[in-house]
């Protein structure tokens, strides 16, 4: 699909060396997209631009939910002149929710046929990454506290856990988050990602998880701590253990944090994280 200087098409196998080169500078703020490369799914579309010749300009994942890389979208101007190539490949698909940085991500609800969807909710986040691996919690682990990595059998004692963070950092308000589909997506994590949870005297009190491994960056996420148990650094313990096993693979270490969680803001500069950027998920009503 094509308009004035832009063209839209969907990647194929040859296309994934020349992805991986343009996503690699901006990979900590779209890991999610990353992985999606690397894995050389489906679903993927490159936007190109004539200057005069043909150069990539961007990258979209498309599958109800859209992910975007688009650097070079940072102007009203820029969307004038990308949008109707935009507007007229997203006329016929389905999008429940945007996911990408912040700055991108409110230009591209200008575009027309966003613009006339029925808008439900915004999240905000902020984008902190890592350099060097967090230094050990103020307090230690108590004896009966242990660190252990989840499987498949973990997944009945982590949903509780895992569908609370998703109601508090996540769903959009008055979203029913059923336990069907929690443990779907556990189970698809449980399968891709390194989760790990802290048992105090052999129950599972706290996990976290990463979220995307991309090619240079894995994203962490999914750091909840049951309110009975906070304040015993736990999520520390837990995000230094995932810190150290990230970077044994030469990969930095990045996370998302929501702009009204303090808390756990605070806690991630403790432990050496640095604000970067802001970063947002929309949703549309159906």
């Amino acid at each position: 699909m094509s308009q004035g200087n832009f063209l839209i098409r969907s990647a194929v196998k040859t296309d994934f060396p020349l992805l991986e080169t343009f996503i690699l500078p901006y990979e900590h703020f779209c890991v999610q997209l990353a992985s999606f490369i690397r894995r050389k799914e489906k679903d993927i579309y490159i936007i190109f631009k004539s200057s005069p010749l043909p150069e990539i300009w961007g990258i979209i994942y498309l599958n109800k939910a859209l992910f975007h890389c688009l650097p070079f979208l940072k102007t009203e101007e820029d969307l004038n002149n990308f949008s109707p190539v935009l507007n007229d490949f997203l006329e016929d698909k389905k999008i429940k929710t945007i996911i990408g940085t912040k700055t991108q991500t409110e230009l591209l609800l200008k575009t027309p046929v966003l613009k006339a969807k029925n808008l439900n909710q915004k999240n905000f986040y902020t984008l902190m990454t890592l350099q060097t691996l967090p230094p050990d919690a103020p307090a230690p682990l108590n004896p009966c506290d242990e660190i252990k990595r989840c499987t498949e059998y973990d997944l009945e004692n982590i949903l509780d856990l895992q569908k609370k963070y998703l109601i508090k950092e996540v769903a959009p308000a008055g979203k029913k988050v059923t336990d069907l589909e929690c443990s779907l997506g556990l189970k698809e994590m449980l399968k891709n990602q390194l989760v790990l949870a802290l048992t105090s005297d052999g129950e599972i009190v706290s996990k976290a998880n990463t979220n995307a491994i991309g090619i240079n960056w894995v994203q962490l996420g999914g750091v909840y701590t049951h309110p009975l148990y906070r304040n015993n650094y736990y999520a520390w313990h837990l995000i230094r253990v995932l810190c150290y096993r990230i970077m044994k693979t030469q990969k930095s270490v990045c996370l998302f944090v929501k702009e009204k969680n303090t808390p756990a803001s605070n806690l991630y500069k403790r432990m050496g994280f640095s604000e970067k950027e802001g970063f947002e998920i929309v949703y549309f009503t159906a």
